[in-house]
């Protein structure tokens, strides 16, 4: 059986600024493969990143399985988004930390945010100071934050609703089950059972991440993670 290669993508070295002036462009399906979801900027399709900024607001659901922090890197704020066990690594990471992350961007009702795959901090300043010196040699100064919104609207985003998390964090179940299975795939009906949800919601779910380029369909109602 011939099997699909998935080549990781590079994980850019980007200002934030730069960023969200960028236009997202969700992941797709087609008949040669699966397309990533990506952030385009001056002729790069960018779907990863390696930023260091610091830790300006930190949200924690109740249950642990959900945390949100809000990071600046003196250009923008973006946040980084982890759900359950993903949420080990950033335990020790507290509000004024300066960090390095390189994860996957992903947007959510309009927001560009950043899935950590690796967090860690920076306890020397001259990290931060070796990486802005980096990027103004390699893309300049960081362009002008072009989408400026009103401090109601910033902390409208900042301040999770109570169904954000609930909803991230169904998309993350449906990833962790399917990462479970490496043969044959797993139907709508076991996915939906699983999630505790009825088909409708795990169909839609489904879509949304078929579209991203998290999942594929390898057979007729039968989904793989990529």
């Amino acid at each position: 059986m011939e099997t699909q290669q998935i080549q990781r993508q590079i994980a850019y070295k980007m200002w934030f600024s730069n960023l969200s002036n960028g236009n997202f462009v969700q992941g797709s399906k087609s008949p040669d493969g699966f397309s990533p979801s990506y952030v385009e900027l001056n002729n790069k399709r960018i779907s990863r990143v390696n930023v260091i900024a610091t830790v300006v607001d930190i949200f924690k659901s109740e249950d642990g399985n959900y945390f949100s922090f809000t990071l600046d890197d003196g250009t923008a704020t973006m946040r980084i988004k982890a759900f359950n066990e993903d949420t080990n690594a950033l335990l020790n990471i507290e509000k004024g930390d300066m960090v390095l992350v390189v994860g996957r961007l992903r947007e959510y009702q309009g927001e560009i945010y950043i899935s950590p795959e690796i967090t860690r901090k920076i306890m020397d300043p001259n990290e931060e100071l070796v990486r802005k010196s980096e990027l103004l040699k390699n893309i300049g100064r960081p362009e002008e934050f072009k989408h400026q919104k009103n401090m109601q609207t910033v902390q409208a985003i900042i301040k999770e609703t109570p169904r954000e998390p609930a909803h991230e964090e169904l998309r993350q179940r449906v990833i962790d089950f399917l990462s479970e299975d490496e043969e044959s795939g797993i139907e709508t009906s076991a996915i939906a059972k699983k999630i505790q949800k009825d088909d409708t919601t795990a169909e839609a779910v489904i879509k949304e991440l078929i579209l991203e380029g998290e999942i594929y369909e390898n057979k007729p109602g039968h989904y793989k993670i990529i």
